[in-house]
């Protein structure tokens, strides 16, 4: 769900909410006394309550909600004002910083829309290859660069494409006009959220899920063993979105005009020979990448040491700042341009981490997990299928980053009490907050192609609806067979 303005006045679901929350926290904490639970966890279940409520709803910015743990923990005896800090800066937080002034600097030279159009260039005059190339072009683009800032640099694109169908051929058939405009839109849009789910940095619950791993179970996820997770499940919904959306809900059959291509041609041919600026960028992308990739071979390098994920992305970050753009005597990035970062999101992994923190060291982990032990009697399969199928359609109404900061430390729990490795849990639970497609709300990509007025919400959620099937199935088979494998479970 993509996060309120909040620049009119607020929705009556969100002044409820607001009433909601602390009302909630209020009663759990005078209350709740269940055997077993110390005052620390009634007051992390609490606030975890309050949290949870503002965050559906968006009473306030997300962002403000995760201060509550910051305020309100060291006045309830939780924890000090040191302890709860510490989350705010987990290094997670800048393993994501240093892809995001990656990601600025790729968009500031102009690098992602060259990419983008030599795919198109490659696919071909089909209307079914057309929409396949652009999925195609944002999943690849969104392994590296947030799925959001994919989606804004891709739809002018998208929508230029679609004019210049309309224009250039006339005679086409309204319902496949419609239909491809449709399909070209919603393609852009689940191609960035699949490309996302590929990689730790496409998609912010990834990121999240490293963090909390290795706080509360010691459990490293690094970079690479996440590819081999992310990227099947990937490049396996891609095609059956692709599908989906072509030759079931919205099928198109033409081929596009000549003048169609010749457009996409001179958008390509506009842009020129590649820059100075775009190919120092493209290297120190290179740079990142190969770093994240190799990082298990480049630890073993006796000069180098220690290094991680998040130092590879701060060397780049830095990086960018210092090799020159060859242009006004500027360098890749300027610090005018980080107004563009979202530093709410940064703000929301900490305020995430340090409830989940809470309720680890407060004991309301073990406990939840003691309560929910029945379950385990329960087939596994069966457990894995109904808390991803929770996940991801509750992510349609409220955030995807929050979402995960909510249920990770509920669905560990319920794993380890039910002699589960985590991660059987965690990493569909994880997947799926960022596999909702029914509707604009779910994720940022959907907002953004809804605002385009080309796409309706029973457009979407009629394509959206059997994708949130499919993708139950996959991601399952993923966590319940893929990932002991990759992760030794």
């Amino acid at each position: 769900m993509t996060d309120a303005t909040h620049d009119d006045a607020p929705a009556l679901y969100q002044r409820i909410g607001l009433a909601a929350g602390p009302l909630a926290a209020i009663l759990i904490g005078l209350f709740l006394r269940p055997e077993g639970l110390s005052n620390e966890g009634v007051f992390v279940a609490a606030i975890g309550a309050w949290m949870a409520i503002w965050w559906a709803t968006e009473a306030i910015p997300v962002a403000i909600t995760a201060f509550l743990p910051l305020v309100l923990f060291p006045i309830l005896g939780v924890s000090t004002i040191g302890e709860i800090s510490s989350p705010y800066a987990h290094p997670i937080i800048y393993l994501f910083f240093g892809g995001f002034v990656v990601a600025l600097a790729i968009e500031r030279c102009g690098l992602h829309r060259r990419i983008a159009l030599g795919v198109f260039r490659m696919v071909g005059t089909n209307a079914r290859a057309l929409v396949g190339g652009f999925m195609l072009a944002a999943a690849i683009v969104s392994m590296w660069i947030s799925n959001t800032s994919t989606t804004l640099m891709l739809l002018p694109i998208a929508v230029s494409v679609v004019t210049v169908i309309g224009e250039t051929m006339p005679d086409l058939d309204v319902r496949q006009r419609s239909n491809f405009s449709i399909a070209l839109l919603l393609g852009l849009a689940y191609g960035a959220t699949l490309g996302g789910v590929a990689t730790l940095v496409g998609t912010p619950p990834n990121a999240f899920m490293v963090g909390f791993m290795s706080d509360s179970y010691g459990v490293e996820v690094d970079f690479a063993r996440w590819m081999l997770v992310g990227v099947p499940v990937s490049a396996v919904l891609l095609p059956i979105a692709w599908l989906t959306l072509t030759r079931i809900i919205f099928p198109v059959s033409f081929t596009a005009s000549a003048d169609a291509m010749k457009h996409i041609g001179q958008m390509r041919t506009a842009l020129g020979p590649m820059s100075t600026a775009e190919a120092r960028t493209a290297m120190l992308f290179a740079f990142l990448v190969i770093g994240w990739v190799g990082r298990g071979v480049l630890s073993g390098v006796p000069v180098i040491g220690s290094i991680s994920d998040t130092g590879i992305a701060m060397i780049a970050a830095v990086a960018a700042f210092l090799i020159p753009s060859g242009k006004d005597g500027q360098a890749l990035m300027v610090w005018e341009d980080m107004g563009k970062l979202p530093w709410g999101v940064l703000i929301l992994f900490g305020g995430g981490l340090a409830l989940a923190s809470a309720v680890a060291s407060s004991g309301l982990a073990l406990w939840l997990g003691e309560q929910l032990a029945p379950l385990g009697a329960l087939n596994l399969a069966l457990l894995v299928i109904a808390a991803t199928a929770l996940v991801i359609f509750l992510t349609e109404l409220t955030s995807n980053l929050a979402t995960t900061a909510t249920f990770l430390p509920v669905i560990a729990a319920i794993a380890v009490e039910t002699g589960q490795d985590p991660l059987v849990f965690v990493i569909p639970v994880t997947l799926a907050a960022s596999c909702a497609f029914m509707l604009p709300v779910a994720t940022p990509p959907n907002a953004i192609v809804f605002s385009s007025g080309l796409v309706s919400i029973p457009h979407m959620a009629r394509a959206g609806f059997l994708l949130n099937i499919v993708a139950i199935a996959v991601l399952a088979m993923a966590a319940l067979w893929l990932s002991p494998v990759v992760f030794g479970g």
